[in-house]
């Protein structure tokens, strides 16, 4: 099988279980000291706070043991001391101040109570901490409110979902729904954004449902509940997008009596299992998944560690989704069932399957 950019990724993530361990910090072994350091990692000790405003799902889950992963790397980080918001958006203000007012050097959050907390990580910022937010942007600027934030191209999910309908539909034309979190979320209007740069040279191809995406707020019932609403308006329904929860498309499609879609989305265990199951009764049914991106974090906590112990931060700041699976092409793979996973579970982690498996029982 040829190296994808997805296989060249891993193969710079390999675990440090191998390495020998250092000291314990925040649940997890560092490796030595005497162990040749990452250019990331510099040799100033350094305390490492992260805040998450909404743990517990699986996404969130598999994020956190990568960063884990990652900051066990660097023998500097003398201890790391982690909060959960839990959807508050106070507590998660709250949070962030109570993190800088433990003397971490580092912080990294994950904002998602968004432009609300800016005021907070400015204050933290001015204070001498290390501010890196990631994935979801805070608003503000880099220099003036927080350190660096580390963005994931948004865009590029909605030029490979279109590039994929556009060589799959039959004739490049079709009938397709946009299913969106909540509403005027930045990452599903980077998307529509990205879909539009490749749909604009593909009249046929058709965005139905409401505009720019059908709200869901990514929860499987309201996936499902949109779904059927849009059965109900559409009596063609060729292919839909969507970022989470697709397997709650499937059974709204099943329960309305209509052929299963073409469906393009982030990579989920349950998800490919499906299609696994259903596919012989279903032969329009096809399926394309980018990788769900938990391992963006790494680039995150490389650029915290390195502003907190002096070390070299990564040039990128943005990690690129690539495409993970295709039923039609098998490039750079065919659908992956892993039944001894969670259907939850997201395959394209740079965790192993085993610790897969650990992180969500």
């Amino acid at each position: 099988m040829k190296l994808t950019t997805y296989t060249l990724r891993m193969l710079t993530l390999l675990p440090v279980a191998a390495l020998i361990a250092g000291c314990s910090v925040g649940g997890f072994e560092t490796v030595s000291s005497s162990e040749p350091r990452p250019d990331w990692c510099g040799p100033n000790e350094a305390v490492i706070g992260f805040a998450d405003g909404s743990g517990g799902n699986s996404w969130k889950r598999t994020n956190f043991a990568e960063l884990q992963d990652e900051l066990a790397k660097c023998s500097s980080v003398t201890d790391f001391i982690t909060t959960d918001a839990q959807g508050d958006t106070q507590k998660a203000i709250a949070d962030i101040k109570s993190l800088g007012a433990q003397g971490v050097d580092g912080m990294l959050v994950f904002p998602d109570a968004g432009q609300a907390i800016l005021p907070a990580l400015r204050y933290e910022y001015k204070a001498g901490v290390a501010v890196v937010p990631y994935r979801i942007s805070p608003g503000g600027s880099e220099g003036s409110e927080y350190t660096t934030f580390v963005a994931a191209d948004f865009g590029a999910i909605g030029r490979l979902y279109a590039e994929w309908l556009v060589k799959s539909l039959p004739n490049g034309e079709g009938n397709v729904l946009f299913l969106g979190g909540p509403p005027a979320n930045s990452q599903d209007l980077a998307e529509y954004e990205g879909m539009q740069e490749v749909l604009v040279d593909h009249p046929g191809i058709k965005l139905i449902g409401d505009q720019p995406f059908t709200v869901t707020n990514w929860t499987p019932a309201e996936t499902q509940q949109a779904t059927s609403t849009m059965l109900s308006r559409f009596p063609q329904i060729d292919a839909v997008m969507t970022d989470f929860a697709a397997t709650s498309i499937m059974t709204a499609f099943q329960q309305a009596g209509r052929p299963l879609p073409l469906i393009a989305s982030a990579d989920s265990n349950g998800l490919s299992c499906q299609y696994a199951q259903l596919k012989d009764a279903n032969p329009g049914f096809e399926l394309f998944t980018v990788t769900s991106q938990t391992y963006m974090v790494r680039l995150a906590v490389q650029h915290v560690v390195a502003e907190a112990t002096g070390g070299i931060a990564p040039e990128s700041k943005v990690d690129v989704p690539v495409a993970f699976e295709d039923s039609i092409s098998a490039e750079p793979s065919a659908p992956i069932c892993n039944p001894a996973l969670p259907e939850d579970a997201l395959l394209s982690s740079t965790l192993d399957p085993q610790r897969i498996g650990e992180v969500l029982q």
